[in-house]
């Protein structure tokens, strides 16, 4: 009887440890699902503390996320991004690395180890991790734009272009490839190819004032000022910041007088006067486009402004000598083009003018002295031609 009971309490005794050993477990259990479930909810609200600029607050939330789960790849990106932040570079690689050991599928941790071996001046190491990321995602821009970077900064242009157009057929529809590939272009000197491209993208967005800027620039180094002329007074109009649209309108009236648009360029300086009312240059240069466009009176009177606001300025000057010539007072002119004929900018055209008004004056041989002190000083001009062909210079 005696072992009956003893072994009775035995087995009561192990059922009892048996069920909170059960119990032990299924809590511990329960604490690690929770654990990953607070986990994942405290990684969506870092993200979104993280998109909303709230730096601060995903930090704290990531750490306490890493916490609950360490070995959570998303929670290790987010926090190496936001290491980079900081300019924490080692440490943002740190856990870059430690996300793709992870998950060495997660395209976007190899992406972004490119994109902290790139700050560090790793351009090779950069290389290989941004092809990674886009052998694992073969259509994400990010990564497509990443390699054709690569690629050009190691002067590697064909194979950039190659890649880009690879792409470009592969998504048509993407613009930012198009954007990416013209400028590539452009840097290669292929401007023609990159004012097609540019043309193309901004056909497919409305949103495109970088694209217009970009093709303006085409349009300048490929000498085509016209078509210049025409894209950056598109994008004074539409510009919102004071300081863009004031260079807006300087492009724009430079491109105007090279393609004798002078009235769009008279326009533009008058514009750019309104707060520039003490800025000599602008009152210059507004002159100089009355000038061609037969506005000799406003003119002079730019060239006296300018004058007065920078004494002996010898663009200044010339402007109103050129004023005086336009409007047949030669003297007056041969006068002004005489003050700045020691004026190092301007002293070629001053004695260039000055045989001009001389031999409008019928002062001939003071014309001929002139002209041969002007070819002196421009050996290159076109007047070298003409003396060499007559030495007679009344038929100027």
């Amino acid at each position: 009887m005696l072992r009956k009971t003893t072994i009775t309490v035995i087995t009561v005794v192990l059922a009892v440890l048996a069920g909170c050993q059960s119990h032990a477990q299924n809590k511990k259990a329960a604490k690690e699902r929770w654990a990953k479930t607070s986990a994942q909810i405290k990684l969506g609200l870092a993200q979104q503390e993280y998109d909303n600029g709230r730096i601060k607050d995903a930090a704290k939330t990531i750490r306490e996320c890493i916490s609950a789960d360490p070995a959570m790849p998303a929670a290790r990106l987010l926090s190496g991004k936001l290491l980079l932040t900081e300019e924490n570079l080692e440490d943002a690689a740190k856990e870059f690395e430690l996300a793709v050991e992870l998950d060495e599928k997660l395209d976007e941790g190899w992406y972004w180890l490119g994109v902290t071996a790139q700050e560090q001046g790793r351009i090779e190491q950069a290389g290989l991790y941004y092809h990674k990321a886009l052998t694992l995602k073969h259509t994400n821009v990010d990564y497509i734009l990443a390699v054709a970077e690569i690629y050009a900064a190691q002067e590697e242009f064909e194979q950039a272009v190659r890649l880009l157009e690879e792409k470009i057929k592969a998504m048509p529809k993407e613009v930012s490839l198009k954007v990416a590939a013209a400028d590539l272009m452009h840097r290669c000197g292929r401007n023609e190819q990159a004012v097609e491209l540019y043309k193309r993208a901004m056909l497919m967005t409305s949103d495109n004032s970088y694209i217009a800027e970009a093709l303006g620039y085409c349009y300048v180094f490929n000498g085509k000022w016209s078509e210049a002329a025409e894209i950056f007074n598109g994008l004074i109009e539409r510009c919102e910041d004071k300081r863009m649209k004031r260079l807006y309108l300087q492009v724009t009236a430079l491109c105007s007088m090279n393609s004798a648009q002078y009235d769009r360029a008279v326009d533009c300086y008058s514009k750019l006067s309104v707060e520039e009312r003490d800025n000599a240059e602008i009152w210059v240069k507004m002159g100089q486009a009355m000038l061609g466009a037969g506005m000799t009176d406003r003119a002079f009177r730019c060239g006296q402004k300018a004058f007065a606001l920078r004494p002996g300025y010898g663009d200044a000057t010339a402007l109103i000598g050129c004023a005086q010539y336009a409007e047949g007072d030669y003297a007056a002119a041969a006068k002004s083009f005489e003050k700045i004929g020691s004026d190092k900018k301007n002293r070629g055209l001053s004695w260039l003018m000055r045989a001009r008004c001389y031999e409008h004056l019928g002062e001939i041989s003071k014309a001929e002295r002139a002209y041969k002190k002007a070819l002196e000083i421009n050996p290159d001009s076109e007047l070298g031609d003409f003396l060499a062909k007559d030495k007679d210079v009344r038929n100027w």
